[in-house]
């Protein structure tokens, strides 16, 4: 299927870089509303600039608008494709009110055409295994999740050098503004959902912690930098997750059942190694735990237990071991074959909405009762 950017930023590239590893798409052309930006990301890889919106929407041979614009402009330039016709793939977050998802997800229906939002790392080899993992005979019933989204003190780098390949600056206004939560609890959201269900109930809190980030970028009032919330599910599983730009570097995903303890290293890694280990107290099962905490440090793709691996996910040289094209190439799937629907609106809603429930101004003031939902067969 004919494919085409709006948005030639940093994320960009990351999507080029595994693209290749996808025959079923075709990058057709681009447009940016910065004409250096799009005249440097199309000189790169070799296609096609349009010259404005309306005239990437105008060709029609193209099948889906890939939205990798900044998350404020995410609603408008999806309801302009959807209005022109195009099924939509869009970066996360898929807006940035309810009000704005819901009025996407109704235009897409309205419309007949496929909507979907990053991120699709819930499609990984590593998740998948994870979910085969924890259905294993002797892991036991799962009773709750520990989930962490931390990316490291960002403030205290050099993000203002930051490049992508094609030489796109890091968004660290735009990071800082719209916020990590709504940048990356998705990464941790969606691989939740698909484990276990929709979610019923956040209860929440939020907090800026370092407010003078950002201000020689001439940042404006920001969105926390950290948020903690617990995310109730049917049956009575629960997952605590943590999401920052200040706490050190963790991108891991634990599940806890009855009987054992899953773990995987790296969400975001489409073949990272999961770690199995016993639960209880007895002498095995703790000193395996221990040497796993100690040797996580430094070793974080080490084998503890009952140790799998992900299958690597494809990739071309310099490429990312997150698929960020998979979604995409889902999306295609679902378009021309009618496969099972695993990227779709109900999935980019619903995550959309646990999202802004961390994020809230209420978290801390209650719980948030969720009004959105998955289809009952468990497909996005």
């Amino acid at each position: 299927m004919k494919i085409a950017f709006v948005g030639c930023g940093y994320v960009a590239c990351m999507y080029m870089q595994t693209l290749a590893g996808h025959p079923n798409l075709q990058l057709v052309g681009a447009y940016d509303r910065d004409p250096v930006r799009l005249e440097a990301f199309s000189r790169f890889y070799k296609t096609r600039s349009y010259s404005s919106l309306e005239a990437l929407l105008g060709d029609k041979t193209i099948g889906i608008v890939v939205n990798l614009t900044n998350p404020r402009s995410h609603f408008e330039v999806s309801r302009a494709a959807l209005d022109a016709g195009y099924h939509v793939y869009s970066e996360k977050p898929l807006a940035i009110t309810m009000e704005e998802a819901r009025a996407l997800v109704a235009l897409a229906a309205e419309r007949g055409r496929m909507l979907a939002a990053a991120p699709c790392n819930h499609l990984g080899e590593a998740v998948q295994t994870l979910a085969r993992q924890i259905r294993a005979p002797g892991f036991g019933r799962v009773v709750l999740a520990m989930a962490e989204m931390d990316d490291g003190m960002v403030s205290g780098l050099d993000y203002a050098n930051w490049r992508s390949a094609a030489g796109a600056p890091w968004p660290a206004k735009d990071e800082f503004e719209i916020g990590c939560t709504m940048e990356h609890a998705g990464y941790q959201i969606s691989p939740l959902v698909m484990l276990f269900g929709p979610v019923r109930r956040v209860t929440a809190f939020n907090a800026t912690l370092l407010p003078e980030k950002g201000r020689e970028l001439g940042v404006g009032p920001m969105n926390p930098d950290l948020s903690v919330g617990l995310l109730e599910f049917d049956g009575g599983i629960v997952a605590r997750l943590t999401s920052s730009i200040v706490a050190p570097h963790n991108r891991m995903l634990r599940i806890i059942g009855t009987d054992a303890v899953a773990t995987l290293t790296d969400v975001w890694e489409f073949g990272a190694t999961i770690r199995w280990s016993a639960t209880g107290p007895g002498m095995r099962a703790r000193a395996a735990r221990k040497l796993e905490v100690t040797l996580s440090r430094w070793l974080p793709g080490i084998l503890i237990g009952r140790g799998v691996r992900g299958e690597p996910a494809r990739k071309i040289a310099g490429g990312r071991q997150m698929d960020f094209a998979r979604g995409i190439a889902q999306l295609a799937l679902q378009v021309e074959e009618a496969s099972p629907e695993r990227m779709g609106p109900a999935l980019a809603l619903h995550v959309t909405e646990v999202t802004l429930a961390l994020q809230s101004p209420e978290a801390g003031r209650g719980t948030q009762i969720m009004t959105t939902t998955l289809p009952a067969s468990g497909e996005a």
